[in-house]
């Protein structure tokens, strides 16, 4: 669930608007997608995407549909919904229209909770099919958006949707990789030298962050071997959302196996649970500082920085990017537990409690 970037009105009842908006909304282009636009009074709340069901099995689309209802029962504020179906390419067919099936179950479904399906749409190639329509077999052409008013907006404020999630590849390796990864070799590893290195780092603005990582070979070598360190890497998030301070004492108090209390406030924060909520700022170069890492990293640290980045996707609320991210993890590494982990969290359906609060959750900054 993506929670909705601060933008102009977005018509809600205008094909060509939402089609516009979707991508900037979850950060790709969906296939092969459910994207639900989650309404609270008048005001859109949130944007959910969740993969489709097999069409032709009634058990898949039973458990799909739970699913969704689950996803929709931890937001009882949202009473209304506009619905987008991205079918693939495969499934058209002029006799029928695509997942009608399914939207009607949905549709069944939502008449038992206070949600209305305000507005229902199919794309397939280049078709759009109207669900709502009483002649729903009639299709028009797949508007190009590009260059309409939501759109433009959107890329003029710095949105760039990709055209699928991002994976974690292609990053390029840094000039000075190689020494950086024989000093880390050399390194003691140091919990709290550690910490307070990745928690300078923090403090700095994203371009002065940046510059300090390529230019100080051994400040990048000590953030490195710290991610050899479980206590290190599953508190880093913690570090970026709450501060060096208290982080700091926790990892002290952890190290010295001084008891689960000490580790409580760490397991709710990263299982979104609390009334703490993030530092945004912070936890957005958190992302930053992890992503030019990938340019380093190897091995464990690499599939470390890979966790990190996915928590973050899926504290934003965008559980879409962080499942691309754990599968990459999982599919150079299957054993990897960390990875599992969240991608359990993930198949659950979870979501952090700040991400239903409009007060915590996280707000694209465009521009």
């Amino acid at each position: 669930m993506t929670t909705t970037p601060e933008r102009q009105p977005l018509s809600l009842s205008d094909c060509d608007d939402v089609l516009a908006y979707i991508p900037h909304a979850l950060g790709f282009h969906p296939q092969n997608s459910l994207v639900l636009l989650l309404i609270v009074g008048q005001r859109l709340e949130a944007t959910l995407r969740v993969d489709l069901p097999g069409e032709s099995h009634p058990e898949d689309r039973e458990a799909w549909l739970g699913q969704v209802l689950n996803l929709l029962h931890r937001l009882p504020q949202v009473r209304s919904l506009v619905a987008v179906v991205y079918a693939p390419d495969s499934s058209r067919n002029p006799r029928n229209v695509p997942y009608r099936q399914v939207i009607g179950e949905l549709d069944e479904a939502l008449e038992y909770t206070d949600i209305d399906l305000r507005q229902a749409w199919c794309l397939s190639g280049d078709q759009v099919w109207d669900y709502a329509d009483d002649d729903v077999k009639i299709t028009f052409p797949r508007p190009n958006v590009a260059l309409g008013n939501t759109n433009l907006s959107l890329v003029l404020a710095g949105s760039a949707p990709l055209d699928r999630p991002w994976d974690g590849t292609g990053i390029e390796e840094w000039g000075n990789a190689e020494e950086i990864r024989l000093l880390a070799k050399s390194l003691a590893l140091d919990v709290l030298e550690s910490l307070e290195q990745w928690a300078d780092v923090l403090d700095m603005d994203e371009m002065r962050a940046r510059a300090f990582l390529h230019s100080s070979k051994s400040g990048a070598a000590r953030m490195l071997v710290g991610l050899h360190k479980r206590i290190i890497r599953d508190v880093l998030p913690y570090l970026a959302g709450v501060g060096a301070e208290q982080t700091i004492i926790m990892a002290e108090q952890l190290c010295l196996n001084s008891g689960k209390d000490q580790a409580k406030p760490l397991a709710d924060f990263l299982l979104g649970r609390g009334w703490q909520g993030p530092d945004w700022r912070r936890i957005e170069r958190l992302w930053s500082i992890s992503r030019d890492l990938l340019g380093v990293a190897r091995a464990e640290e690499r599939h470390a920085l890979l966790c990190i980045l996915a928590w973050i996707e899926w504290a934003r609320g965008r559980g879409s990017m962080a499942i691309m991210l754990l599968d990459r993890v999982l599919d150079e590494q299957g054993d990897y537990r960390l990875a599992q982990l969240l991608r359990e969290l993930m198949n659950r359906g979870a979501m952090p409690e700040w991400a239903t609060d409009e007060l915590r959750a996280w707000r694209a900054r465009m521009g």
